[in-house]
C-alpha cells in the first residue's frame, strides 16, 4: 500500500479489525478469488532491459499456458516469448502497475472480473482519494470509454476526474491512470510523474496490441524508464486459441500472482444479471451509437452494450468502411451518409424507449468485443406489446446488410434483403453489382494456399489425372495419413459426382493487404480459378453459394461470406451473385449454380445432406474447401464428401513451403504447379466450356455446355439482385 493512503485505511483498520474493506467500506473475502480476467487485444510486458519478464516477484497476471505472442503489425519489432516461457500481461512495482491492455472500458464484458481487478488494484495502492484520468496525449480510451467504471469507483470512495494537464494537476491526486498515449509526454510531465510516484502516489499504464500498429509502445516505455520500474512493454500481440472469450485474440486467464500481490479478492462488481437463451429481457434504451449498436439498462442498473443481431450498418464518423462488403457500392462517402441515415433510424425507433431482448439459439450471448448479440424488439403501436422486430425492420427497410454469422434467422432475414435491393431500398439506392469492374480476371500462373493439406481418396493416393493443382517441388507434408513422393496434390476434381475438393480455402479475406496482410495476393489467380472450378462442375445458373451454417464464423481456417468481401467482388466483376446459406434445407439452395463449404465445426444433418444431393443431382456443383483443420472438421467435411458419393477426402497433416509461400512463412505456400490441361487457368469466362475427359471414377466424358449460362442477378431498375432468377 502506497504511503499517502497509509494513515487513511490504517485508521478504517483499527474500526474494523482484521476485516479486509474497500475503499466504500465493502468487506473483502480475504478466502475469494476475483473471477477470471479478460485482455480484449492485448500486449505483453518486458523487463527493463527488452526482454522477456521472467522475475516473479514484479508479475502479477500472465497469460493461460496456451498462450503465444506474435508481431501482429508484421514490423518486427515484438519480442518473441519462447514456447516454455510465461507471457505476462500485468507487472507492478513500487506503486506503478503496468497493463497489456485496457480492461475496464464500457465495453468490457463485466462477466469477467475486471472491474474487481482494477478496484482492487486501487485499493492496494493508495486505498482511496482521487484518480486523475490522462486526456492529454492523444488518448483513445479516455474517461469517455470508462464511465461504468468510474461509476464504479465512485461508489466505492474515489474521485475520479479527466486531467488534460498533468504536470500541473498532480498535486490533489492519489493516483493517475494513463491509457495508450498517441503524444509523448515531456521530460517535465516525466518529471512530475517521478515525483508524484516517489511522494507515495499510484501510476496505472494501460497499453494494447500491436494489431494494426494502434500500440504506442515507445511512449509507455519512455513514463516506465522515467520511473524506474523493472518492466517495459512488448510491441506485440497475445493470442491463446484455448482460453479465450471466443476468439483468441480475447485470452482469458486466472494465473494470478496471489503470493506477491493482494490484487485478487472477491467483492461485488458490475455484473450482469444471470441470461439465458429462450427468455426476453426488458431494457432501457440509453443511447444509440449507431444503427446496429445500442446501450441499454437493465432492471437492475447495470449497463451494457447490444449489438443488433444478424445486421450490419454502414459506419459513421471517423471509422472506416469495408465497401467490399456492400454489393454493387464503393462510394464510401455515399455509404456514410447511409450510415447517419442508419443512426437517425435507431434513434427515431429505439432511443429512451424501454424495449425486449432476446437471444439466438445458435449464436452466443456474446461477441468477440463483449457486447450482448440479442434480437430487439420495440412497440410499434403504444400497447407495450413489443410487436415490431427491430432488426428485421432495419433489413427490410435498406438501412442495413445482413451479416453473414451462424445466427438462426439468416436465411429469412436475408430474404428481407433480398426485397429491399429489388425495390432500391436505402443504402441498395444506388447499389450496380452489374456496373463492377473485372478484377483479377487474367490469366492464372500462381496460387496461394493458406494452411493447406492434401487431397486423397478413400484408396489413398489420388490419380494425378484428377489434380489440377498440386504444390511446388520445394514443399513437404507433415503428419499426413497418406504421404506423396513429391508435389501434394491441394485440389482433386470427381467431374461424375460433380464435387471438387481444395486442400486450402482459396479466398480467406484475411490475406488480403487491405485487411492488414503485409503482402499484396491480387497477382495471384485464387478467385478466377476457383470460379473455373464452380462452373467446371455445374451444369445449372445462377449465383455463387456458401455454406455458413455449421460453425463456420469466427472458426479459424473456415471461411463464410464474411470472410470473403473481396471474393464477392470479384464475383460481381464477372456478373455472378455470392450469398450465403445456413439452412441447406430451404429455399435459397435453389438460387445457386454451386456451393461452397469450408470444413464445418459442426456436422450436416442428415436432411441436409439429403437437400445436397439432390442439388448435385439437379445439376449443382460443390466444392469443399478444407486445410490443416482441427480433426472433428476435417472429419464432417469429409463425410459430406462421402454423402456425396464422391471417394475425395481430405488428408490429415499439412503441406508446408519453406521457398515459396507468402510473407516468409512456410505455412502459406504458393505454387505454380498447375495442370493446363484443366484449362481452368486463363481467367473465369461464362461463355468457356470448362469440361473434358478426365475427372474422376465413372466419369461420363466431355459433356460441355452452352454459352450464356445465366448469372444470378436481377435487374430490377437495373440494381441489385432478383429473387428467383
Amino acid at each position: 500500500m502506497r504511503r499517502r493512503s497509509f494513515l487513511r485505511t490504517a485508521a478504517a483498520g483499527v474500526l474494523l479489525g482484521s476485516v479486509g474493506v474497500s475503499a466504500g467500506g465493502t468487506a473483502l473475502a480475504a478466502t475469494d478469488e476475483i473471477d477470471p480476467l479478460m485482455f480484449d487485444s492485448t500486449a505483453s510486458l518486458l523487463n527493463a532491459n527488452g526482454e522477456p519478464l521472467t522475475d516473479d516477484s514484479l508479475v502479477a497476471v500472465w497469460a493461460g499456458t496456451a498462450a503465444t505472442s506474435t508481431d501482429a503489425d508484421g514490423k518486427g519489432d515484438s519480442v518473441d516469448y519462447p514456447a516454455d516461457t510465461d507471457i505476462p500481461l500485468v507487472a507492478s512495482e513500487g506503486g506503478v502497475v503496468g497493463f497489456g491492455a485496457p480492461v475496464a472500458q464500457d465495453d468490457t464484458n463485466f462477466g469477467y472480473g475486471n472491474e474487481e481487478f482494477v478496484l482492487n488494484v486501487l485499493d492496494a495502492e493508495v486505498g482511496g482519494g482521487t484518480v486523475a484520468f490522462d486526456e492529454g496525449h492523444g488518448q483513445y480510451y479516455g474517461t469517455w470509454e470508462h464511465d461504468q467504471f468510474i461509476e464504479y469507483a465512485e461508489e466505492n470512495g474515489y474521485s475520479v476526474e479527466a486531467r488534460t494537464d498533468i504536470a500541473a494537476t498532480l498535486g490533489d491526486a492519489d493516483a493517475v491512470i494513463i491509457t495508450t498515449p498517441s503524444d509523448a509526454f515531456s521530460q517535465e510531465e516525466l518529471d512530475a510523474l517521478s515525483t508524484f510516484v516517489d511522494d507515495g502516489g499510484s501510476v496505472l499504464l494501460f497499453h494494447q496490441s500491436d494489431f494494426r500498429n494502434f500500440d504506442e509502445t515507445a511512449n509507455l516505455d519512455a513514463i516506465a524508464a522515467a520511473l524506474d520500474v523493472g518492466f517495459r512493454f512488448n510491441d506485440d500481440q497475445v493470442l491463446d486459441e484455448e482460453s479465450n472469450d471466443g476468439i483468441g485474440f480475447v485470452p482469458v486467464t486466472d494465473r494470478f500472482n496471489d503470493d506477491e500481490f493482494d490484487y485478487f479478492s472477491e467483492r461485488p462488481g458490475l455484473g450482469p444479471p444471470e441470461l439465458e437463451k429462450g427468455q426476453r429481457y426488458e431494457v432501457d434504451v440509453i443511447s444509440v451509437t449507431d444503427g446496429d449498436t445500442i446501450d441499454v439498462r437493465f432492471p437492475n442498473d447495470y449497463e451494457d452494450t447490444v449489438r443488433v443481431l444478424g445486421l450490419d450498418t454502414p459506419e459513421t464518423g471517423d471509422t472506416e468502411e469495408r465497401t467490399e462488403e456492400w454489393e454493387g457500392l464503393s462510394d464510401e462517402a455515399y455509404l456514410k451518409a447511409e450510415g447517419d441515415d442508419a443512426t437517425a433510424f435507431a434513434e427515431e425507433k429505439l432511443a429512451g424507449e424501454t424495449v425486449s431482448i432476446r437471444f439466438d439459439d445458435e449464436e452466443p450471448l456474446r461477441g468477440d468485443f463483449g457486447r450482448l448479440l440479442a434480437y430487439v424488439d420495440y412497440d410499434a403501436d403504444g400497447t407495450e406489446g413489443y410487436n415490431m422486430p427491430y432488426n428485421r425492420l432495419a433489413v427490410r427497410e435498406g438501412y442495413a446488410r445482413v451479416y453473414d454469422s451462424g445466427f438462426g434467422q439468416h436465411d429469412s432475414f436475408l430474404q428481407e434483403e433480398f426485397a429491399a435491393r429489388e425495390d432500391g431500398a436505402g443504402v441498395w439506392a444506388e447499389s450496380a453489382p452489374n456496373e463492377s469492374s473485372t478484377i483479377r480476371n487474367g490469366a492464372v500462373e500462381e496460387l496461394y494456399a493458406p494452411y493447406a493439406a492434401s487431397v486423397r481418396t478413400t484408396d489413398g493416393r489420388i490419380d494425378r489425372k484428377r489434380v489440377p493443382v498440386s504444390a511446388a517441388k520445394t514443399a513437404y507434408q507433415q503428419d499426413a495419413a497418406v504421404e506423396y513422393d513429391a508435389a501434394a496434390p491441394l485440389v482433386g476434381i470427381d467431374q461424375h459426382a460433380r464435387v471438387a475438393l481444395s486442400g486450402t480455402s482459396f479466398i480467406d479475406e484475411s490475406f488480403e493487404q487491405g485487411e492488414g496482410f503485409p503482402e499484396s495476393v491480387s497477382g495471384y489467380g485464387n478467385y478466377s480459378f476457383l470460379t473455373s472450378l464452380l462452373d467446371r462442375l455445374s451444369e445449372r445458373e445462377g449465383e455463387v453459394l456458401i455454406d455458413g451454417g455449421h460453425g463456420q464464423f469466427g472458426t479459424e481456417r473456415s471461411v463464410g461470406a464474411e470472410d470473403a468481401a473481396y471474393y464477392m467482388r470479384y464475383l460481381e466483376g464477372v456478373d455472378l451473385g455470392f450469398e450465403q446459406v445456413n439452412d441447406l434445407t430451404g429455399d435459397l439452395l435453389e438460387r445457386g449454380r454451386a456451393l461452397l463449404i469450408s470444413a464445418p465445426a459442426e456436422p450436416l444433418s442428415d436432411a441436409e445432406l439429403d437437400s445436397l444431393r439432390s442439388f448435385v443431382a439437379d445439376g449443382g456443383g460443390v466444392v469443399l474447401l478444407g486445410g490443416d483443420v482441427p480433426t472433428a472438421h476435417r472429419e464432417n467435411l469429409n463425410a459430406v464428401a462421402e454423402a456425396l458419393t464422391t471417394d475425395l477426402r481430405l488428408n490429415s497433416g499439412r503441406v508446408l513451403d519453406e521457398e515459396a509461400n507468402l510473407d516468409g512463412r512456410a505455412s502459406l505456400p504458393t505454387t505454380g504447379n498447375l495442370d493446363e490441361w484443366f484449362r481452368l487457368f486463363g481467367g473465369y469466362d461464362a461463355d468457356t466450356n470448362y469440361k473434358g475427359a478426365r475427372g474422376g471414377p465413372g466419369s461420363p466424358g466431355a459433356n460441355g455446355k452452352g454459352h450464356g449460362k445465366g448469372n444470378g442477378k436481377g435487374h430490377s431498375k437495373g440494381k441489385g439482385k432478383g429473387h428467383g432468377d
